[in-house]
Parts: structure tokens; sequence; C-alpha cells
């Protein structure tokens, strides 16, 4: 059962590494600026992203909170459910201006509006 635990602890460590690294990049945020962040070095976050070392639950809350994602967000990962897809849309919107969210926004309304009509 112990080699299970490690087994499980490995994977659960690359898929908040692959979190990580994908969170940081779509903020356009080096390693060494998220490290700053953080208060640690670069090879922590370096470890963290390569799966090498599972962050403790503080630096966790820490990162959730410096990429404004809700925690479970960087446990479960990756996934094509909708709340993740709306994040990532989110986190796109954050980098516009004010008048191309806008914009944005009502395309995305008018879109939804139209294709759900064609059910």
């Amino acid at each position: 059962m112990h080699v299970d635990m490690a087994t499980q602890t490995e994977k659960v460590a690359k898929k908040v590494g692959k979190a990580i690294a994908q969170e940081r990049l779509a903020r356009e945020l080096t390693q060494e600026r998220l490290a700053e962040m953080l208060g640690v070095e670069q090879e922590t976050i370096s470890r963290f992203e390569r799966g090498l070392t599972l962050p403790p639950l503080p630096r966790l809350i820490q990162l959730a909170d410096i990429f404004g994602l809700p925690l479970d967000a960087l446990l479960r990962g990756t996934t094509n459910r909708a709340a993740d897809e709306a994040a990532d849309i989110a986190g796109m919107l954050t980098k516009l201006g004010d008048a191309d969210r806008d914009f944005v926004r009502r395309w995305v309304t008018e879109m939804c509006e139209r294709l759900s009509k064609k059910r």
C-alpha cells in the first residue's frame, strides 16, 4: 500500500505542477517572477512545475490567490469542464482593456443566444 500511496502522490504532484505552469504562463509570469511573489527560490517553482515536489497547502493557497483562482482549480488541474473553460476565458479577458472586454462580452452573449436558438 505504501507504494500505491507514493505513486498517487507523484501523480498528484505532476497534475498540480502542470496546472501551476499553465496558470503561470497564461499570466505571462516567469518562474523567477512567481518565485519573487511567493518569497521562494526559482528552483522551488521549477520543482513544483516538474512535479518533483508537491507544494504544501499554505503555498497552494498563495498560488491560487496570485492566480485569482479557487484552490480546487489548482488541485484538479485542467479538465474540459465548462467552469475550467470559463476560467480560461476570464484569464484572457483580464489582459484586455475595458472597451475590448465589453466588445467580447457582447459578442459572446449574442453568439450564445443565436446558438441556443438552433437547438
